[in-house]
């Protein structure tokens, strides 16, 4: 990956630059994580549902909600 950095006249970085390319797969990956770190949310909830530790939701509240 070609990561440039860029600074001001003081020296500080204030951005990156990266190929397009490289930025996409940034944002591929950046997503799977999204979609893996909610799955995972989505198991602890059923956990605690299935410990009497949080009231389970149903189709029809759900739908209702929207």
């Amino acid at each position: 990956m070609n990561v440039q950095f860029v600074s001001n006249s003081k020296g500080k970085i204030t951005a990156v630059q990266l190929p397009l390319k490289d930025w996409q797969e940034v944002e591929r990956k950046l997503e799977a994580f999204e979609i893996a770190a909610s799955i995972r949310t989505g198991f602890e909830e059923m956990k605690q549902i299935e410990n009497g530790k949080l009231k389970a939701t149903t189709l029809d509240d759900f739908l209702n909600g929207l």
